[in-house]
């Protein structure tokens, strides 16, 4: 499989470093697993699922949903227009009763009737949320509406080598002071291929534009040298086997309509 060189690391790492207002620290660390649902539409039914997905929130937050589901759509990426459901933030034995609840209040049997018909296929998973190694708000959902979502595929094997350094550039990036005007969201995957992510959250494409000074040179001033750096970043990418870039656009056509 092709290695992920440092440069590609590095630069994917600063691009989602950026500035984002309004964070919350010191609040409770909330449930660490987020239940999140990925479909594709069937081509020319877009107009219907949106119409159909739009009543079916609805009928969800009238039957007083226990989540807060929200709707995004990839814009850019491997595969644009897919359609997300995400909820969080919970711990393993809310799963079970929310399997009893949705059984209960008729969702799944709603969804069947009124807008799994436009459905082309569906991907299923569960993440989990890395929340000592992030600095994120209370909950999934920033102001946004934009998310990009970097995703690393893992090596079999690989180790925790990975792990050990991403949790060093994080106590970096906090212990320097990214964490006093930036976001960043580490997250696995459950299900499907193991996955390790990161997403960040910004209100316009220009947001995105890399910064003026990379997350490689911001760490290799905190170790003391270009060399060093380096051996963190090979650490890092020692357990990958590839990456792919995803942004998200919030969608509130598709989101949960009661107001937090």
């Amino acid at each position: 499989m092709k290695k992920i060189s440092t440069m590609v690391i590095s630069a994917l790492i600063a691009c989602l470093l950026l500035p984002l207002s309004a964070l919350a620290d010191g609040h409770e660390e909330p449930g660490g697993l987020s239940d999140v649902w990925l479909m594709k539409i069937k081509d020319g039914m877009e107009e219907e699922f949106v119409a159909a997905a739009k009543e079916h929130m609805a009928m969800r937050a009238a039957k007083g949903d226990s989540r807060k589901w929200e709707g995004y759509r990839s814009v850019i990426g491997d595969h644009v227009n897919l359609i997300q459901f995400r909820a969080c933030c919970y711990d393993w034995a809310e799963l079970d009763g929310y399997d009893k609840e949705s059984m209960e209040k008729g969702f799944d049997e709603h969804w069947g009737e009124n807008v799994g018909q436009y459905v082309d296929h569906y991907h299923h998973y569960l993440e989990t949320m890395d929340w000592e190694n992030s600095h994120w708000p209370d909950d999934e959902r920033t102001a946004g509406p934009y998310y990009g979502v970097t995703s690393w595929t893992y090596k079999m094997g690989g180790g925790s080598a990975t792990g050990d350094a991403m949790k060093e550039m994080s106590r970096i990036a906090k212990e320097v002071g990214w964490g006093d005007d930036n976001e960043w969201l580490w997250h696995s995957r459950i299900g499907g291929k193991p996955m390790l992510m990161i997403v960040n959250s910004n209100a316009s494409y220009a947001e995105m534009a890399p910064p003026e000074k990379s997350f490689f040179e911001v760490v290799s001033e905190h170790l003391g040298s270009a060399e060093n750096a380096q051996g963190l970043f090979d650490m890092f990418n020692s357990g990958l086997a590839g990456s792919s870039y995803t942004i998200w656009m919030a969608d509130d056509a598709l989101t949960d309509p009661r107001e937090d």
